[in-house]
């Protein structure tokens, strides 16, 4: 273990100074005796001052001779480098009209933004609204707008996460992309505790400005994440004078929200917050079939269940920006979020013999309860430096969060006595305090090269005091020796560099990112060993990318990504929802690792935009759940590592313009599932091919009325121990907006005519199962959003650190 982890670091530096060699050569090559100087700018939608990416820049000398033309990067922003005098500058980019200046240019100058205007907006001096794209593709993130999503207004993080293509949001709050619940979600960049531990709905709708899916992320991000990254963009704005946002919500079933947020600069003082109240109730019912093959005969186990979920929560942001300088920011803030989970269910359990006679009819109440707190400090310091195209970056964050986890199951039996069978009552308190220090450098090189540079520190300590009880008499005791004091630490050192070099059609990225992870978990109150582990792991990231013409791009790109456990794998006890189940954690489960190579190509016109793409995911040590049936029919559910998943993905990603004012949005993939290994004597292999697939369409009907309408498909997926058959629904929305566009009106449906039904099951050496859930049924939303004062856009937390 030791020479693998000094042969990784040799590697690491080895590559570390070929790379710093190759960015400064690049930099003296660009050096030169002629006199120049630099011009830059930024192009950048006018309607909406997003950056368009691959817009070109020209410059002709007085003669209308072509001199030297750039393409400006992912950020709009672009870089000339022109001996002195007078130049015709043009700025074209598909779909918008070409703009035109003349300038003298002397030294270096920057341009500033450069606003260009949709094509589809201008007509013969007449405007018209244009229809804003929900969904923008680029080589090496897809980006979606929420402003420009109706069926998410009124909603959380988690409704808008779910109305983004190949994005799966469970009603535990687990997060999925393609199928993959091994994804990172950030904020900002940034990681979340609120993610981490799925509760995203505690950022409302109106706070998120995009969504960022990167499943091929480059050196520059941490390393967690199987599946890639989603990055949750939300609204940041400086603004001058004073703006904010006021917006109510009501929904069937009960679904109140209140919002509102502000922001306000002065001088060199800017301030902003945000705070909310929500209260949601939930209704699902759901069914379950278990055929087992125990020692004493055939057992036929039928469920019922009729649950109600009530959420009650809270949140609240404060923070300021301090610019000294003109290129020196600060920044400093606190978020506080709250909930509190009250569920009350009903099961009934029928257990028949294998002829179908009624053998024992239980009837179970069970009541769940869990207050949750999460907080957030923060300060950051960003500086430009002289070099332009420079700066530096340090962020300090302190997450700490605490829960109380109640569970009262009270069981009652109906056949054949009427009588009080037992009562059972868990409690987990848990508690977490992190703390992250990470610093982020860039350097511009020469005029096509750019290097980037950071270190980060992350410590991470979480508690568990976990007990199950069963009532004996008068008095309870501890059930099944289910009790236990877990404490996990977790300390992670990381440090990476990139290099990027774009110039005429060709682009290249290299990085190299090494992260050192040591942990340990004790439980105090088992007679174990604490569990003590410690690895260095190299990521590298490798991107090409080549412009064959105005309209088409394409890139191939290679990156290594970790998937650490997470506690609710590693904590021995899950809790005790269903008495013929139990949830186990392993304390002792390894990370996996993930090689995945994806090709990517881009085509692009006025109208159309279609996206092509190839991937192949080689993911070692990967997570499965070995299900054991004991002789009294008890199930026992244990995550495991196995040893290779692969994973061959075929996609196609689009969107159209039929005609001005409509769009339609596609997505579509393929894919074919393979896992290998062995665990305790059993052979997991196994394979399956799976389909995903959603379509949408959004526009604009008559009084100025927007309407957009989704329908989602995921298909089949067939694990050896478990599957799922095919889930599908529909989500739609209708809104208008009034008063000069500072009143908008939303009306949406999710879930439309009950389509979505999860449905699916177990094939066992000793029993079979199958399922069939409705987790929420269809929910209507009514949203009233009022923009307040000089500026409306706000400002919102960073995001979390774990």
């Amino acid at each position: 273990m030791n020479q693998t982890r000094s042969l990784h670091g040799l590697i690491f530096t080895r590559c570390y100074f070929i790379l710093l060699t190759l960015a400064i050569s690049t930099s003296l090559s660009a050096t030169t005796l002629t006199a120049k100087v630099d011009l830059s700018g930024r192009i950048v939608d006018a309607a909406y001052n997003e950056p368009l990416e691959f817009a070109t820049v020209s410059a002709f000398d007085s003669e209308d001779l072509l001199v030297t033309g750039a393409i400006t990067d992912s950020t709009g922003k672009f870089s000339l480098r022109l001996p002195k005098g007078q130049y015709k500058l043009q700025f074209e980019f598909i779909g918008f009209t070409a703009k035109d200046t003349t300038l003298e240019l002397s030294a270096d100058y920057d341009l500033g933004d450069i606003k260009m205007v949709s094509s589809a907006v201008e007509l013969e001096g007449a405007t018209v609204t244009a229809e804003r794209s929900r969904m923008t593709l680029k080589l090496d993130k897809q980006i979606f707008d929420v402003g420009a999503d109706i069926v998410s207004q009124g909603g959380t993080a988690n409704e808008v996460l779910d109305n983004v293509p190949m994005v799966n949001v469970s009603e535990d709050g687990v997060v999925s992309l393609s199928g993959n619940s091994g994804v990172k979600v950030l904020i900002n960049g940034k990681p979340s505790a609120l993610a981490d531990n799925n509760a995203l709905q505690g950022i409302p709708a109106s706070n998120i400005a995009k969504v960022e899916i990167m499943t091929n992320p480059s050196a520059r991000y941490e390393a967690a994440g199987n599946a890639g990254i989603i990055n949750i963009i939300l609204k940041d704005q400086s603004v001058e004078n004073w703006g904010g946002q006021v917006s109510a919500s009501v929904g069937v079933p009960a679904d109140y929200k209140l919002n509102g947020s502000f922001s306000s600069t002065k001088n060199k003082w800017t301030f902003f917050g945000n705070g909310g109240l929500r209260y949601s109730n939930y209704f699902s019912v759901g069914n379950a079939r278990r055929t087992s093959q125990l020692p004493t005969g055939t057992q036929i186990l039928v469920e019922d269940l009729v649950q109600d979920r009530n959420d009650k929560a809270g949140n609240a942001f404060v923070g300021l920006d301090f610019r000294p300088t003109e290129k020196t920011t600060l920044s400093a803030s606190y978020s506080y979020y709250h909930q509190t989970n009250d569920d009350l269910s009903t099961v009934n359990y029928r257990y028949s013999d294998d002829a179908e006679n009624l053998q024992q009819d239980w009837l179970q109440t069970y009541d769940y309860l869990e207050p949750e707190n999460y907080h957030q400090i923060e300060v950051a310091w960003t500086q430009e430096l002289a070099t332009k195209g420079s700066q530096f970056f340090i962020l300090f964050q302190n997450d700490f969060w605490d829960n109380d986890e109640q569970e009262l199951t009270i069981m009652n039996e109906q056949f054949p006595t009427m009588s009080e069978a037992f009562q059972l009552r868990t409690r987990d308190i848990e508690s977490s305090n992190d703390y992250l220090l990470q610093g982020d450098y860039e350097q511009k090189l020469g005029e096509n090269g750019k290097l980037e540079m950071g270190l980060r520190g992350e410590m991470r300590i979480i508690s568990s005091d976990y007990l199950a009880e069963e009532k004996l008499t008068d008095n309870f005791m501890v059930y099944r020796d289910l009790e236990n004091l877990v404490d996990y630490y977790e300390r992670i050192a990381a440090a990476y560099i990139q290099y990027a070099l774009e110039k005429d059609k060709w682009g290249i990225q290299l990085g190299l990112r090494s992260e050192y992870t040591n942990i340990k978990v004790e439980d105090t109150k088992a007679d174990t060993e604490d569990i003590k582990k410690a690895y260095n792991w190299v990521f590298p990231s490798a991107t090409v990318s080549y412009k064959f013409s105005e309209k088409i791009n394409a890139s191939l790109g290679y990156s290594k990504r970790i998937q650490r456990p997470g506690f609710w794998q590693l904590n021995p006890f899950g809790g005790v929802d269903n008495p013929n189940e139990l949830q186990f954690g392993n304390p002792d489960l390894d990370p996996s690792f993930r090689d995945l190579i994806e090709l990517k190509m881009i085509y692009k016109d006025d109208r159309l935009t279609v996206s092509p793409s190839l991937k192949a995911h080689y993911i070692d040590g990967f997570y499965d759940t070995q299900v054991l049936q004991d002789s009294s029919g008890l199930v026992t559910y244990f995550p495991i590592n196995l040893d290779q998943e692969r994973i061959l993905v075929a996609g196609l990603t689009l969107t159209y313009e039929p005609f001005k004012g409509w769009q339609l949005n596609g997505e579509a993939r393929i894919a074919e599932f393979k896992q290998r290994g062995f665990y305790e004597g059993v052979d997991f292999g196994n394979s399956f091919q799976n389909f995903t697939g959603e379509l949408g369409i959004r526009g604009k009907l008559p009084l100025d009325i927007r309407l957009q309408a989704t329908f989602f498909y995921y298909g089949t997926q067939g694990y050896l121990q478990y599957y799922r058959e095919p889930y599908y629904g529909i989500n739609a929305g209708l809104s208008r907006q009034f008063l000069s566009d500072r009143l908008q009106v939303s009306f949406n449906v999710r879930n439309l005519f009950e389509l979505a039904v999860y449905r699916g099951g177990a094939t066992l050496p000793t029993f079979t199962n199958a399922y069939e859930r409705l987790w929420q049924g269809q929910r209507l939303g009514l949203t009233v959003a009022w923009d307040i004062g000089a500026d409306v856009r706000v400002r919102r937390a960073r995001g979390s650190i774990r």
